[in-house]
């Protein structure tokens, strides 16, 4: 049987194919370990990296404000030592209390140790609810909230009467009385918020000039006292018109 003439042609073609295809001997075998280790040692270089870009910060992180520092007061630290300015303030203005008992003297003609007795009684009279006008908190460095304005309220409306009832009632009990009592207490009335205001005012001066609240602050509410008991009794000598007359 004849093969046709065209598949010894076809042969040969695969043939030739297959060793075009074929790798070379050299490419073929598996590398020698001494070539293993030349291209283990080769270093290749480092394909450079684009750092990526960063966004803009949003405008919260631009503009953010800057942390709040927390404030004390200056009463808050150590007692300051007085300096002699201080001394001097708190001379002088210990003073005004005396002089308004010197003057209740003076509107009226009452003798002075009377005028005295009425100043005193006024301030004792007044003495708790006026505590309330000078109760603070040291932890808040200042007037606190609701409950200190509360309190401070109540100071300001409780110590003129009661201050002024204490001196009103000593002239009226203890001594010869005024000529006319109901005026007496409304003018009693009328200086002892006049010196509550006064009081509170100059308490508030000298705890300032000292730089502290605990040197000294037991003078400075005295101070405040004296006003209120001073001006009680301004107020109820002047609108009292002076003693009644005194029997012979």
């Amino acid at each position: 049987m004849r093969l046709p003439a065209s598949l010894p042609s076809c042969l040969a073609s695969l043939a030739l194919l297959g060793t075009a295809l074929a790798p070379p001997p050299a490419l073929a075998r598996p590398f020698s370990p001494e070539r293993e280790t030349l291209l283990q040692n080769v270093e290749f270089p480092a394909m450079p990296v684009q750092p990526e870009p960063r966004g803009e910060a949003p405008d919260t992180e631009k503009n953010a404000p800057p942390a709040k520092t927390v404030r004390t007061s200056p009463h808050l630290a150590a007692d300051a030592p007085v300096t002699p300015g201080a001394w001097m303030m708190y001379g002088s203005l210990s003073l005004v209390p005396l002089g308004g008992v010197y003057g209740a003297s003076r509107l009226g003609g009452e003798r002075l140790w009377v005028t005295a007795a009425e100043t005193a009684a006024g301030s004792v009279a007044g003495f708790l609810p006026a505590q309330l006008l000078f109760l603070h908190s040291a932890e808040a460095g200042g007037r606190w909230a609701e409950l200190d304005v509360a309190a401070f309220g109540a100071g300001l409306v409780l110590t003129p009467p009661l201050a002024a009832l204490g001196t009103w009632g000593l002239g009226e009990l203890a001594f010869e009385g005024s000529q006319h009592r109901g005026r007496a207490f409304l003018g009693a009335l009328g200086g002892a918020a006049v010196g509550t205001l006064l009081g509170v005012a100059v308490h508030g001066l000298l705890e300032e000039v000292v730089d502290n609240r605990g040197t000294l602050g037991w003078f400075r509410k005295y101070i405040a006292l004296g006003f209120i008991g001073s001006g009680a009794t301004v107020g109820y000598q002047w609108a009292g018109g002076g003693p009644r007359l005194r029997p012979r």
